[in-house]
């Protein structure tokens, strides 16, 4: 049987990559037949290349290329429909990763010092409706199961959708066979938008079960040998220079040498952009499953996005989270619990290896604190976690794949 998945799979993005490979891996091994639905808006592609490499970005279609099967590509809802017409698609899984996100006006809306300011239209990916929340379904011409698995509304301010929009946003979450949330927030949304007519289960990003369902990988052997790399590495990977100074990492180094640790900038897929004193950096382009091992074997991993922290936390690697997801209020306070890396912390019980970077209430913690985190992990607490999240995570899939 034909499984069609319908995600962020095209972007630029390391986990985004991951997380879809990870479920294309477990429908194969479980006798699927799967196919990525390859919806790329053109104004989302269209940043991506802007704002990445040209190497990178032709690493991540290679990628794509040689690890996902996709369909053509489909840039409108009648394009979809297409596909799963000529494919034969007999169900679909919309998910995981932030594909309820949404941007409304009134979020858009600033009001500055020098008077109201609204931001630019975002992407189509993240205005309602769109595919990720079904707007394909009315045009198919047979009914098939379609369901949302591990969705993440990414920092969406829900309390701004009224009116009609929650009505329309309520009408199409009612369509599907199938709700699971990668977080509460979005957990909240969900149940708020159908007025708790539906309150979705939180369930694990797919990248929790990446060993189980990806069979070939690289061995540490291999990535040592290929990046030129020690037994012990502990990786920072930052997105500018808004969490430490240079005098931060000029002192972590020092701490890190003293811990015969060597220190990796491990870049994202835009590049490197803050300033430190490490001599070992990993050079782009770099492959989804490089970064990946690049993670799995390291002795630590010091960072801001939210995949990084998951592939740790699913090899039991030591680690601290700056954290820059959040919704800020009046430009000073974050209500921390909209971030999707508090709540994977805090229900695996690490909220002490990660503090929000976001609003003028930061304050950083000492290269002491952060490498004692490092230093004084709880790996059977993690490995634990882990072994659960894996297990809620064959659960979910076991329920969807009875839908079809």
């Amino acid at each position: 049987m034909k499984i069609g998945v319908l995600t962020s799979h095209s972007v630029y993005n390391f986990g985004a990559n991951l997380q879809v490979y990870s479920t294309v891996g477990f429908l194969k091994n479980h006798g699927f037949e799967p196919i990525v639905i390859n919806w790329i808006p053109e104004d989302l592609e269209a940043r991506y290349d802007r704002t990445i490499p040209p190497q990178q970005a032709i690493s991540h279609k290679m990628f794509i290329k040689n690890f996902l099967p996709c369909t053509d590509i489909c840039r409108t809802e009648s394009d979809i429909a297409q596909v799963i017409e000529n494919h034969n698609i007999r169900g679909i899984i919309i998910g995981s990763d932030a594909v309820l996100r949404i941007s409304t006006l009134v979020s858009r809306i600033h009001l500055r010092k020098k008077g109201i300011i609204i931001d630019p239209k975002p992407e189509t990916d993240v205005l309602f409706p769109n595919p990720f929340w079904g707007s394909f379904i009315p045009y198919l011409k047979e009914k098939i199961p379609v369901v949302i698995m591990s969705a993440s509304s990414q920092n969406t301010n829900f309390k701004y959708i009224r009116g009609n929009l929650k009505k329309r946003m309520n009408i199409f979450l009612n369509q599907f066979q199938s709700v699971t949330v990668r977080d509460d927030w979005t957990r909240r949304m969900i149940k708020y938008l159908t007025h708790g007519t539906i309150i979705p289960s939180i369930t694990p990003d797919p990248v929790f079960a990446y060993n189980q369902n990806i069979k070939k990988q690289y061995s540490k052997e291999e990535i040592l040998k290929k990046f030129d790399l020690p037994e012990n590495y502990l990786l920072i990977s930052l997105r500018s220079q808004n969490c430490v100074t240079k005098n931060w990492m000029d002192s972590f180094k020092l701490i890190t040498e003293k811990n015969n640790l060597l220190c990796v900038v491990l870049p994202m897929p835009g590049g490197i952009k803050f300033d430190h004193p490490f001599s070992s950096v990993i050079g782009l382009p770099l492959s989804p499953d490089e970064w990946y091992g690049l993670i799995r074997y390291s002795s630590g991993f010091i960072g801001e996005n939210m995949h990084p922290i998951v592939v740790a936390l699913h090899n039991v690697v030591p680690f601290y989270s700056f954290d820059s997801y959040g919704i800020i209020r009046y430009k000073f306070f974050v209500n921390e619990k909209s971030s999707k890396i508090y709540d994977i912390l805090s229900k695996a019980g690490f909220l002490k290896n990660r503090i929000s970077v976001l609003g003028k209430a930061y304050k950083c913690p000492t290269p002491e604190e952060v490498f004692s985190q490092i230093k004084n992990f709880d790996f059977s607490k993690c490995h634990l976690f882990s072994i659960n999240q894996q297990n809620s995570y064959n659960m979910m899939m076991k329920s969807i794949t009875s839908l079809f």
